[in-house]
């Protein structure tokens, strides 16, 4: 039998550096509650995010620079299994948050921490994206993340910010009183002002978090400045209102010149003419009253609409719009009866996970053309893609300036905007979900995925199946099933490597503040606090090793944390590698 822990000793000779210190690190966690949505509904149910501890919705807003590195140490306190997915960012395959194609989903009681290396600027959000707790959004699960540029001289001049997060609540999922819109939260009469300076240039970090409507936004007395869509920044376009769908971003800047107290007001795409929740702007020193809640400015019922056409990228395109993309594919959005009262969406007509993927190579450029054939009123389709940025054709951006975007919406059936043209560079191997962001058409079926074929990074996994796609290491995971974290439950590690290749286990008491890169090895996570060897496995033909265990049923165990990595043989170079690394506490 090998002695794996002889390898340990190795760490130490090998050549070492410490991670960047330009590293942000977030303590998030998510947990039942209950929130005050304002007058007559303070004491209502919901799932919320926290930063380490009681949670708020909106949740926490995490904040970094352009050329940091995030960790976001999350732990689930909820009674079901769940996943953070950072909506536009375009992370690696196994930092996206979807279980089945990334890593598990983080069991009840255990934790996961996500690193996001590459930031791009601009305004996220964060939410579950579980492939069986679909309504976790609907519960209060949501917050912000802004990636500043490195330099202010990046962005449009600006003296003070406010982040405004659209939502709609459904006290039929969250088991309270009350159901329609919010704004950060609160509904109309729960607002608290947003004080401005005449003069002052006020900047709206707009965000659609909603599960179902599509909203626009406009304020009274002043028009908008858009400045970006989905985080990037676009050239200015002066409108009235902005259409928002859901999982968009739009950053605005209004000049305030006009000297009042103003509804920040929200109607629906469908229905612009009923204020369905609204935002107070009070300039400094105003004395009037906070304009009603069913007041209808003009400019929201019927001010011009900010269209995708007028938009431009601020910056020429890394790869500009080109008449002949490597590969192309048509995605038709349809409905269909699967069964007596029973609604699916589809995509090309399949539903999913019944899909044939839209397969692609690093460093194709591909194009999506993409239609509607979905008439009703309620059937616009925000189309979302993970882990890149699109971007749109036929925009005032021409084929050098096409703004770049996440989430495109795409109107019903017979309208204008009911068919869009999108291309992207696939510069960013794995699996990764392609779908609409109405939870309803997503639950539905309207999803597919965009599969890389290859390995891009030559460790023997083909990078559909890989759940570090862009780094030759082993992946180590733990279960989503809360049983197999009990004491006397059982369950199995499970590794993802080279076939045939030995994997062996360790575990320790913590890990290092800040890992220890060993190029090309990987990064040594464990500390030396009560380090050993747990087991061994052998990867099988297809790339998977498993190491079952039984924890001792001891109820004094409960709350144990430690943690697991495992070193691993290799046919790369150096012949041995580090693997992932994964907390584990027994609940």
């Amino acid at each position: 039998m090998i002695d794996f822990l002889r390898h340990l000793p190795l760490l130490a000779l090998l050549p070492a550096t410490a991670v960047a210190q330009g590293t942000v690190d977030f303590y998030l966690n998510a947990a039942p509650g209950v929130v005050d949505l304002g007058p007559g509904y303070t004491n209502e149910p919901a799932w919320t995010y926290g930063n380490n501890g009681a949670g708020t919705i909106p949740g926490p807003v995490i904040r970094a620079t352009r050329g940091q590195a995030l960790r976001v140490h999350f732990r689930n306190d909820l009674p079901e299994s769940t996943t953070v997915h950072f909506h536009g960012q375009p992370s690696t395959v196994g930092m996206d948050g979807m279980d089945g194609i990334s890593r598990p989903a983080v069991a009840p009681g255990q934790e996961f921490r996500y690193e996001l290396r590459d930031l791009h600027s601009g305004t996220y959000w964060f939410h579950p994206h579980s492939a069986t707790h679909h309504e976790q959004l609907d519960h209060g699960l949501h917050g912000v993340l802004i990636v500043d540029p490195p330099s202010a001289a990046l962005d449009p001049a600006f003296d003070l910010e406010q982040v405004v997060v659209l939502d709609d609540w459904d006290s039929a999922i969250t088991g309270g009183t009350y159901t329609g819109s919010l704004l950060n939260g609160k509904t109309s009469l729960g607002q608290t002002p947003i004080v401005v300076q005449p003069g002052q240039r006020l900047r709206l970090r707009l965000i659609n978090v909603a599960a179902s409507t599509n909203y626009v936004v406009a304020l009274d007395g002043h028009p908008f400045t858009v400045t970006h869509a989905d985080g990037n920044r676009v050239q200015p376009v002066i409108v009235q209102a902005v259409p928002i769908g859901i999982g968009e971003r739009y950053d605005v800047i209004v000049d305030c010149v006009n000297p009042g107290v103003w509804s920040l007001a929200v109607a629906t795409l469908q229905s612009r003419n009923s204020t369905v929740v609204r935002g107070v702007v009070r300039y400094a020193g105003q004395t009037g009253p906070d304009p009603a809640p069913s007041l209808v400015p003009g400019n929201l019922s019927s001010g011009t609409l900010l269209g995708y056409a007028q938009l431009a990228s601020y910056w020429p395109a890394a790869t500009p719009i080109t008449a002949a993309p490597d590969r192309q594919y048509p995605i038709v959005l349809g409905n269909q009866m699967a069964g007596p009262g029973q609604m699916a969406w589809t995509i090309n007509g399949q539903i999913y996970p019944n899909i044939t993927p839209l397969q692609v190579a690093f460093g194709d450029v591909v194009q999506l053309d993409i239609t509607s054939t979905t008439p009703g009123m309620m059937m616009l389709h925000p189309m979302h893609m993970h882990g890149h940025f699109v971007q749109l054709m036929g925009t005032a951006g021409g084929t050098t300036h096409p703004p770049i975007k996440d989430t495109v919406l795409i109107q019903r059936a017979g309208q204008p905007g009911s068919s869009w043209s999108v291309q992207f560079r696939a510069d960013n191997p794995g699996s990764w979900l392609y779908h609409c962001h109405d939870l309803m058409h997503m639950m539905g079926g309207m999803m597919t995925r965009v599969d890389y074929v290859g390995d891009h990074d030559g460790d023997g996994i083909a990078d559909a199946q890989d759940m570090e796609a862009t780094r030759d290491v082993p992946v180590l995971t733990v279960s989503s099933d809360a049983a197999a974290f009990a004491p006397g439950g059982t369950g199995a590690l499970e590794l993802q490597w080279q076939p045939g290749q030995w994997l062996s286990v360790h575990v320790a008491l913590q890990e290092l503040p800040l890992p220890i890169l060993l190029p090309p090895y990987g990064e040594w996570q464990l500390s030396s606090l009560g380090l050993s060897q747990l087991g061994a496995a052998i990867a099988s033909p297809i790339g998977k090793g498993s190491l079952g265990y039984t924890i001792p049923n001891d109820p004094a165990l409960t709350g144990f944390r430690f943690v697991l990595q495992a070193l691993a043989g290799s046919t790369l170079p150096g012949g041995l590698r580090v693997s992932t690394h994964q907390a584990f506490t027994i609940r």
